[in-house]
């Protein structure tokens, strides 16, 4: 399997993940009984709650961008050091991005979407130097 398609798998596994802690969050701040029932009576989220939901939308927004580019490096039989390089960076900046922005760090964290971004910049800017 190819470094570009790896980190594809990787990504999905990040937002399982995500989504897994997003959903222990809600019973660990508003209780065991309201988490795991109807939830019929609304709570406000807290503040992690917040940022976890900010995440899983960030991370869904770089999904959007970065799966079709490698789907499509990867049906054209395109993977070349700048798409391999390009996908590391892309997974390496959205775990970062991640856990920085979990915790609350702000220039770390714009400084990790700046990387996440820049990785899938280069399997775009690959694909269109080979003139797909």
């Amino acid at each position: 399997m190819s470094i570009e398609l790896q980190a594809l798998f990787g990504v999905v596994v990040i937002l399982l993940v995500l989504l897994s802690v997003q959903g222990g969050l809600v019973p660990a701040t508003h209780g065991l009984k309201w988490g795991l029932g109807p939830r019929d009576e609304p709570r406000d989220p807290s503040v992690l709650q917040g940022r976890m939901a900010r995440i899983i939308a960030n991370h869904l927004e770089g999904m959007a961008l970065f799966v079709p580019l490698v789907l499509i490096a990867h049906l054209i039989g395109l993977s070349t050091p700048l798409t391999q390089w390009g996908a590391i960076l892309f997974v390496g900046g959205r775990v970062a991005f991640s856990v920085v922005y979990f915790l609350g760090i702000p220039v770390l964290r714009s400084a990790m979407w700046g990387v996440a971004t820049t990785g899938t910049l280069m399997v775009g800017f690959e694909l269109v130097r080979v003139g797909f």
